[in-house]
């Protein structure tokens, strides 16, 4: 019987890979294992930011001799899921008077010689019971936030005192600062 060239090189072909697969192929008498323990931390964390209250034109021989100027602003706060906190603010730079932890805030012109009264509100009721204030343990006074991982938004509301015509012209500013205990 003969064997045909290409045969013969399919057969030496084959004899070749054979016997190298089996020298690759490692022979092991023993075992032995091991746990290895896998492990992470996760801190208690929160950001936030805030957008301006800002007011605009206060009309103070017009509309605002008889109505309020109201005035939204957001507080963005985003906490690791599990961590809470609180949001309060200060009385600001130019603070009237406080009563136990609430402030009559009030903003200055430039030259500080002129006030424009304003307060802000944990709620849009705009009500003494709701004035925002430093007092963690108030709780109608500050806002709670809830850590969820994601971003929540908290309404800040403002309103500037009607009848206030003994004010300057000019631009009013005041600076609050906000804080966030978790």
């Amino acid at each position: 019987m003969r064997i045909g060239r290409t045969t013969f090189k399919i057969m030496v072909f084959s004899a070749l890979l054979i016997s190298t697969a089996n020298l690759n192929l490692p022979a092991y008498a023993f075992t032995t294992t091991a746990d290895m323990n896998i492990s992470a931390d996760i801190n208690a964390s929160c950001i936030m930011s805030s957008t301006d209250l800002d007011f605009g034109d206060y009309d103070a021989t017009g509309v605002n001799v008889t109505a309020d100027l109201t005035a939204t602003a957001i507080i963005s706060t985003t906490c690791t899921s599990g961590t809470n906190g609180v949001i309060s603010m200060s009385g600001g730079r130019h603070v009237l008077f406080c009563q136990s932890s609430k402030c009559h805030r009030q903003m200055a012109n430039q030259d500080e010689t002129s006030f424009l009264r304003y307060n802000i509100y944990t709620n849009e009721s705009l009500s003494w019971g709701s004035v925002w204030s430093d007092n963690t343990s108030a709780t109608n006074e500050v806002v709670q936030v809830i850590g969820s991982g994601v971003s929540q938004n908290t309404t800040v509301y403002g309103e500037i005192a009607k009848n206030q015509r003994n004010a300057a012209a000019g631009s009013y500013t005041d600076t609050i600062t906000i804080t966030l205990n978790y």
